[in-house]
Protein backbone atom coordinates (compact mmCIF):
# COMPACT_ATOMS: atom_id res chain seq x y z
CA UNK A 1 0.00 0.00 0.00
CA UNK A 2 1.26 3.48 -0.86
CA UNK A 3 0.25 6.29 1.41
CA UNK A 4 -0.87 9.46 -0.33
CA UNK A 5 0.45 12.85 0.60
CA UNK A 6 -2.38 15.08 1.86
CA UNK A 7 -3.07 18.02 -0.42
CA UNK A 8 -5.57 20.69 -1.30
CA UNK A 9 -6.15 21.52 -4.95
CA UNK A 10 -8.02 24.49 -6.37
CA UNK A 11 -9.85 24.24 -9.69
CA UNK A 12 -11.48 27.01 -11.65
CA UNK A 13 -15.13 26.21 -12.28
CA UNK A 14 -16.40 28.18 -15.23
CA UNK A 15 -20.09 28.24 -14.34
CA UNK A 16 -20.65 27.75 -10.60
CA UNK A 17 -24.12 27.29 -9.14
CA UNK A 18 -24.62 30.12 -6.68
CA UNK A 19 -27.32 28.82 -4.36
CA UNK A 20 -28.28 25.55 -2.76
CA UNK A 21 -31.38 24.16 -4.48
CA UNK A 22 -34.44 24.19 -2.29
CA UNK A 23 -37.42 21.88 -2.17
CA UNK A 24 -39.45 21.51 -5.34
CA UNK A 25 -36.74 23.13 -7.44
CA UNK A 26 -37.03 21.34 -10.78
CA UNK A 27 -37.77 23.84 -13.56
CA UNK A 28 -39.06 23.17 -17.07
CA UNK A 29 -37.90 25.89 -19.47
CA UNK A 30 -39.34 26.37 -22.94
CA UNK A 31 -37.24 28.53 -25.19
CA UNK A 32 -34.86 28.88 -28.11
CA UNK A 33 -31.59 26.97 -27.75
CA UNK A 34 -28.61 26.74 -30.09
CA UNK A 35 -29.22 23.05 -30.63
CA UNK A 36 -30.70 20.58 -33.09
CA UNK A 37 -32.40 18.73 -30.22
CA UNK A 38 -36.17 18.44 -30.58
CA UNK A 39 -36.95 16.25 -27.57
CA UNK A 40 -37.00 17.49 -23.96
CA UNK A 41 -33.70 17.15 -22.11
CA UNK A 42 -33.15 16.82 -18.37
CA UNK A 43 -29.97 18.52 -17.19
CA UNK A 44 -28.80 19.08 -13.61
CA UNK A 45 -25.54 20.92 -14.27
CA UNK A 46 -24.99 24.29 -15.94
CA UNK A 47 -21.84 23.27 -17.77
CA UNK A 48 -23.67 20.24 -19.18
CA UNK A 49 -26.52 22.53 -20.19
CA UNK A 50 -24.17 24.73 -22.21
CA UNK A 51 -22.61 21.65 -23.80
CA UNK A 52 -25.96 20.27 -24.92
CA UNK A 53 -27.91 23.49 -25.57
CA UNK A 54 -25.22 25.88 -26.79
CA UNK A 55 -23.59 29.03 -25.44
CA UNK A 56 -24.95 31.61 -27.88
CA UNK A 57 -26.92 34.01 -25.69
CA UNK A 58 -28.77 35.49 -28.67
CA UNK A 59 -30.96 32.43 -28.09
CA UNK A 60 -33.26 33.38 -25.19
CA UNK A 61 -33.26 29.88 -23.73
CA UNK A 62 -29.46 29.90 -23.53
CA UNK A 63 -29.47 33.42 -22.09
CA UNK A 64 -31.52 32.42 -19.05
CA UNK A 65 -29.85 29.10 -18.20
CA UNK A 66 -27.38 30.44 -15.62
CA UNK A 67 -30.11 32.52 -13.98
CA UNK A 68 -32.41 29.52 -13.60
CA UNK A 69 -29.54 27.43 -12.29
CA UNK A 70 -29.08 29.91 -9.46
CA UNK A 71 -31.30 27.58 -7.46
CA UNK A 72 -32.76 24.95 -9.77
CA UNK A 73 -32.11 21.35 -8.76
CA UNK A 74 -32.47 20.41 -12.41
CA UNK A 75 -33.89 21.69 -15.66
CA UNK A 76 -36.07 20.12 -18.33
CA UNK A 77 -35.28 22.07 -21.50
CA UNK A 78 -37.67 22.09 -24.47
CA UNK A 79 -36.18 23.64 -27.59
CA UNK A 80 -38.47 25.64 -29.91
CA UNK A 81 -35.76 26.70 -32.39
CA UNK A 82 -36.54 25.73 -35.97
CA UNK A 83 -34.20 25.82 -38.96
CA UNK A 84 -35.00 26.03 -42.64
CA UNK A 85 -31.77 25.85 -44.57
CA UNK A 86 -29.59 28.63 -43.16
CA UNK A 87 -32.58 30.45 -41.64
CA UNK A 88 -32.91 30.08 -37.88
CA UNK A 89 -36.24 30.90 -36.26
CA UNK A 90 -35.86 31.63 -32.53
CA UNK A 91 -39.32 33.06 -31.96
CA UNK A 92 -41.94 31.55 -29.66
CA UNK A 93 -45.36 31.59 -31.27
CA UNK A 94 -48.57 30.04 -29.98
CA UNK A 95 -48.30 26.87 -32.08
CA UNK A 96 -44.71 26.28 -30.92
CA UNK A 97 -45.66 26.87 -27.30
CA UNK A 98 -48.61 24.48 -27.49
CA UNK A 99 -46.42 21.77 -29.06
CA UNK A 100 -43.64 22.26 -26.53
CA UNK A 101 -46.00 22.07 -23.55
CA UNK A 102 -47.58 18.89 -24.92
CA UNK A 103 -44.15 17.21 -24.82
CA UNK A 104 -43.89 17.65 -21.03
CA UNK A 105 -47.56 17.35 -20.15
CA UNK A 106 -47.11 14.25 -17.96
CA UNK A 107 -43.54 14.83 -16.76
CA UNK A 108 -42.63 15.50 -13.16
CA UNK A 109 -41.36 19.02 -12.42
CA UNK A 110 -42.20 21.89 -10.10
CA UNK A 111 -42.05 25.18 -12.02
CA UNK A 112 -42.44 26.37 -15.59
CA UNK A 113 -40.49 29.18 -17.24
CA UNK A 114 -41.19 30.47 -20.74
CA UNK A 115 -38.04 32.13 -22.11
CA UNK A 116 -39.88 35.04 -23.69
CA UNK A 117 -42.07 37.94 -22.65
CA UNK A 118 -45.53 36.67 -21.74
CA UNK A 119 -48.11 38.26 -23.99
CA UNK A 120 -51.88 37.99 -23.73
CA UNK A 121 -51.98 35.41 -26.53
CA UNK A 122 -49.76 33.06 -24.51
CA UNK A 123 -51.76 33.20 -21.29
CA UNK A 124 -54.78 31.04 -22.29
CA UNK A 125 -52.35 28.32 -23.46
CA UNK A 126 -50.37 28.42 -20.22
CA UNK A 127 -53.56 28.52 -18.13
CA UNK A 128 -55.04 25.52 -19.96
CA UNK A 129 -51.77 23.63 -19.43
CA UNK A 130 -51.52 24.39 -15.72
CA UNK A 131 -55.21 23.65 -15.17
CA UNK A 132 -54.75 20.25 -16.83
CA UNK A 133 -51.71 19.54 -14.66
CA UNK A 134 -53.73 20.39 -11.55
CA UNK A 135 -56.58 18.14 -12.67
CA UNK A 136 -54.12 15.27 -13.09
CA UNK A 137 -52.54 15.84 -9.66
CA UNK A 138 -49.32 17.20 -11.15
CA UNK A 139 -49.71 20.91 -10.33
CA UNK A 140 -46.90 23.33 -11.13
CA UNK A 141 -46.40 27.08 -10.93
CA UNK A 142 -44.96 29.45 -13.49
CA UNK A 143 -42.82 32.57 -13.34
CA UNK A 144 -42.57 35.06 -16.18
CA UNK A 145 -42.24 38.67 -17.23
CA UNK A 146 -44.53 41.18 -18.92
CA UNK A 147 -44.02 44.70 -20.19
CA UNK A 148 -46.66 46.57 -18.26
CA UNK A 149 -47.96 50.13 -18.11
CA UNK A 150 -50.63 51.65 -15.91
CA UNK A 151 -53.05 51.36 -18.83
CA UNK A 152 -52.49 47.66 -19.47
CA UNK A 153 -51.67 46.13 -16.09
CA UNK A 154 -55.28 45.49 -15.05
CA UNK A 155 -56.15 43.77 -18.33
CA UNK A 156 -53.03 41.61 -18.26
CA UNK A 157 -53.55 40.66 -14.62
CA UNK A 158 -57.02 39.34 -15.38
CA UNK A 159 -55.48 36.62 -17.53
CA UNK A 160 -53.25 35.15 -14.82
CA UNK A 161 -54.13 31.78 -13.29
CA UNK A 162 -53.96 30.15 -9.86
CA UNK A 163 -50.66 28.62 -10.94
CA UNK A 164 -48.80 31.93 -10.97
CA UNK A 165 -45.69 32.07 -8.77
CA UNK A 166 -44.56 35.51 -9.90
CA UNK A 167 -44.80 38.01 -12.75
CA UNK A 168 -41.87 40.43 -13.11
CA UNK A 169 -42.15 43.94 -14.57
CA UNK A 170 -38.83 45.44 -13.38
CA UNK A 171 -35.32 44.65 -14.58
CA UNK A 172 -32.54 44.44 -11.97
CA UNK A 173 -28.78 44.51 -11.61
CA UNK A 174 -27.32 41.41 -9.95
CA UNK A 175 -23.82 41.56 -8.49
CA UNK A 176 -22.89 44.38 -10.86
CA UNK A 177 -24.39 42.84 -14.01
CA UNK A 178 -27.43 44.50 -15.55
CA UNK A 179 -30.16 41.99 -16.43
CA UNK A 180 -32.92 42.62 -18.91
CA UNK A 181 -36.53 41.88 -18.03
CA UNK A 182 -36.41 38.25 -19.18
CA UNK A 183 -33.15 37.56 -17.34
CA UNK A 184 -34.61 39.15 -14.20
CA UNK A 185 -37.66 36.88 -14.33
CA UNK A 186 -35.42 33.83 -14.84
CA UNK A 187 -33.23 34.87 -11.92
CA UNK A 188 -36.26 35.31 -9.67
CA UNK A 189 -37.47 31.87 -10.76
CA UNK A 190 -34.07 30.50 -9.70
CA UNK A 191 -34.33 32.33 -6.37
CA UNK A 192 -37.73 30.74 -5.74
CA UNK A 193 -36.24 27.34 -6.59
CA UNK A 194 -33.56 27.92 -3.93
CA UNK A 195 -36.14 28.86 -1.29
CA UNK A 196 -37.89 26.41 0.99
CA UNK A 197 -41.48 26.07 -0.20
CA UNK A 198 -42.75 26.94 3.28
CA UNK A 199 -41.08 30.38 3.12
CA UNK A 200 -42.82 33.51 1.88
CA UNK A 201 -40.99 36.07 -0.25
CA UNK A 202 -43.06 38.93 1.20
CA UNK A 203 -40.68 41.60 2.55
CA UNK A 204 -37.73 39.29 1.86
CA UNK A 205 -34.50 40.36 0.21
CA UNK A 206 -33.77 39.07 -3.28
CA UNK A 207 -30.11 38.03 -2.96
CA UNK A 208 -27.55 39.66 -5.22
CA UNK A 209 -29.77 42.51 -6.42
CA UNK A 210 -27.93 45.83 -6.25
CA UNK A 211 -30.11 48.11 -8.41
CA UNK A 212 -33.48 48.45 -10.15
CA UNK A 213 -33.86 49.93 -13.61
CA UNK A 214 -37.41 50.99 -12.70
CA UNK A 215 -38.38 52.05 -9.19
CA UNK A 216 -41.95 52.60 -8.06
CA UNK A 217 -43.70 54.72 -5.48
CA UNK A 218 -46.62 53.35 -3.53
CA UNK A 219 -48.98 56.21 -2.77
CA UNK A 220 -52.64 56.03 -3.74
CA UNK A 221 -52.94 56.03 -7.51
CA UNK A 222 -49.25 55.20 -8.12
CA UNK A 223 -48.33 52.37 -10.47
CA UNK A 224 -46.35 50.58 -7.75
CA UNK A 225 -49.37 50.32 -5.47
CA UNK A 226 -51.56 49.24 -8.39
CA UNK A 227 -49.15 46.48 -9.41
CA UNK A 228 -48.82 45.15 -5.84
CA UNK A 229 -52.58 45.24 -5.39
CA UNK A 230 -53.10 43.18 -8.54
CA UNK A 231 -50.58 40.53 -7.53
CA UNK A 232 -47.49 41.40 -9.57
CA UNK A 233 -44.06 40.77 -8.04
CA UNK A 234 -42.68 44.23 -7.28
CA UNK A 235 -39.25 44.96 -5.82
CA UNK A 236 -38.45 48.03 -3.76
CA UNK A 237 -35.26 49.40 -2.23
CA UNK A 238 -35.21 48.96 1.54
CA UNK A 239 -31.60 49.91 2.28
CA UNK A 240 -29.70 51.54 -0.61
CA UNK A 241 -26.43 51.77 1.34
CA UNK A 242 -26.34 48.01 1.85
CA UNK A 243 -28.04 47.14 -1.46
CA UNK A 244 -31.07 45.51 0.11
CA UNK A 245 -33.93 45.12 -2.37
CA UNK A 246 -37.04 43.33 -1.19
CA UNK A 247 -40.21 41.87 -2.67
CA UNK A 248 -42.97 44.17 -1.46
CA UNK A 249 -45.59 41.42 -1.24
CA UNK A 250 -45.52 37.91 -2.74
CA UNK A 251 -49.31 37.56 -2.70
CA UNK A 252 -50.32 36.24 -6.10
CA UNK A 253 -53.24 36.95 -8.42
CA UNK A 254 -55.45 34.37 -6.68
CA UNK A 255 -55.08 36.21 -3.36
CA UNK A 256 -52.75 33.68 -1.74
CA UNK A 257 -49.12 34.17 -0.81
CA UNK A 258 -46.47 32.45 -2.92
CA UNK A 259 -45.69 30.00 -0.12
CA UNK A 260 -49.34 28.88 0.07
CA UNK A 261 -49.48 28.21 -3.67
CA UNK A 262 -46.19 26.29 -3.59
CA UNK A 263 -47.14 24.21 -0.56
CA UNK A 264 -50.60 23.47 -2.02
CA UNK A 265 -49.01 22.13 -5.20
CA UNK A 266 -46.40 20.14 -3.28
CA UNK A 267 -49.02 18.48 -1.07
CA UNK A 268 -51.17 17.55 -4.06
CA UNK A 269 -48.17 16.05 -5.87
CA UNK A 270 -47.30 14.08 -2.74
CA UNK A 271 -50.88 12.80 -2.55
CA UNK A 272 -51.01 11.77 -6.21
CA UNK A 273 -50.24 8.18 -5.12
CA UNK A 274 -49.24 6.99 -8.59
CA UNK A 275 -47.69 3.88 -7.05
CA UNK A 276 -51.16 2.43 -6.44
CA UNK A 277 -52.35 2.70 -10.03
CA UNK A 278 -52.65 -0.78 -11.50
CA UNK A 279 -52.92 -2.42 -8.06
CA UNK A 280 -55.86 -4.62 -7.15
CA UNK A 281 -58.61 -2.77 -5.31
CA UNK A 282 -59.02 -4.84 -2.17
CA UNK A 283 -59.00 -4.36 1.58
CA UNK A 284 -55.21 -4.59 1.90
CA UNK A 285 -54.65 -2.02 -0.84
CA UNK A 286 -57.24 0.31 0.66
CA UNK A 287 -55.44 0.07 4.00
CA UNK A 288 -52.09 0.81 2.32
CA UNK A 289 -53.54 3.92 0.68
CA UNK A 290 -54.77 5.12 4.09
CA UNK A 291 -51.30 4.54 5.57
CA UNK A 292 -49.63 6.43 2.72
CA UNK A 293 -51.94 9.43 3.08
CA UNK A 294 -51.24 9.44 6.83
CA UNK A 295 -47.51 9.38 6.06
CA UNK A 296 -47.80 12.34 3.68
CA UNK A 297 -49.80 14.29 6.26
CA UNK A 298 -47.23 13.62 8.98
CA UNK A 299 -44.41 14.63 6.63
CA UNK A 300 -46.02 17.89 5.52
CA UNK A 301 -47.51 18.96 8.87
CA UNK A 302 -45.12 17.65 11.51
CA UNK A 303 -41.78 16.95 9.85
CA UNK A 304 -41.58 19.77 7.30
CA UNK A 305 -43.95 22.17 9.11
CA UNK A 306 -45.38 23.38 5.81
CA UNK A 307 -48.94 23.91 7.01
CA UNK A 308 -50.99 23.59 10.15
CA UNK A 309 -53.23 20.65 9.24
CA UNK A 310 -54.59 18.44 6.48
CA UNK A 311 -58.10 17.04 6.82
CA UNK A 312 -59.23 14.28 4.48
CA UNK A 313 -61.29 11.14 4.08
CA UNK A 314 -60.91 8.12 1.81
CA UNK A 315 -63.81 6.36 0.11
CA UNK A 316 -63.81 3.27 -2.07
CA UNK A 317 -66.01 4.66 -4.84
CA UNK A 318 -66.29 1.49 -6.91
CA UNK A 319 -64.21 -1.53 -7.90
CA UNK A 320 -61.86 0.63 -9.98
CA UNK A 321 -61.79 3.93 -8.10
CA UNK A 322 -60.76 5.21 -4.69
CA UNK A 323 -61.68 8.82 -3.80
CA UNK A 324 -59.36 10.81 -1.55
CA UNK A 325 -61.21 13.93 -0.45
CA UNK A 326 -58.90 16.62 0.89
CA UNK A 327 -61.46 18.63 2.83
CA UNK A 328 -59.06 21.20 4.28
CA UNK A 329 -55.52 22.45 3.88
CA UNK A 330 -55.03 24.72 6.90
CA UNK A 331 -52.31 27.34 6.44
CA UNK A 332 -50.79 29.89 8.76
CA UNK A 333 -51.23 33.40 7.41
CA UNK A 334 -48.22 35.69 7.13
CA UNK A 335 -47.48 38.87 9.07
CA UNK A 336 -47.86 41.98 6.93
CA UNK A 337 -48.51 44.55 9.66
CA UNK A 338 -46.62 45.24 12.87
CA UNK A 339 -47.85 48.07 15.07
CA UNK A 340 -45.37 49.48 17.57
CA UNK A 341 -46.77 51.52 20.47
CA UNK A 342 -44.46 53.77 22.41
CA UNK A 343 -45.14 55.46 25.72
CA UNK A 344 -42.85 58.37 26.62
CA UNK A 345 -42.44 59.53 30.20
CA UNK A 346 -40.41 62.56 31.22
CA UNK A 347 -39.46 62.90 34.89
Amino acid sequence: MTANIPKIQVYNKKNPVNAIPGMAGKIAVIGAFDSEETEPLFINDLDAAYTQLGTDTTFNGVKVLDKLFYGASGIIAVNITTKTGSTVDKSIITTKLTTALAKIKKESFDMLFIADTLTDEFMPIITAFTDDRYLNKLPIGYVGCVTTTSETCAATAALQSDACYGIITQAVTVNGTAYDLLETAAYYCGVIASTNIGSSMTAKQVPGVTALTTSHTFEDGDLGKTLVGLGYTVLNCYDRENSIYEVVNSEQFNGYDLYINRVRDYVIRELALHQFLGERNRTATYSEIQQEVDRVKAKCVKTLDLLADIEYNIVRKNSKCVDINITKLLFDDIIIDIDVYVTIEVQ
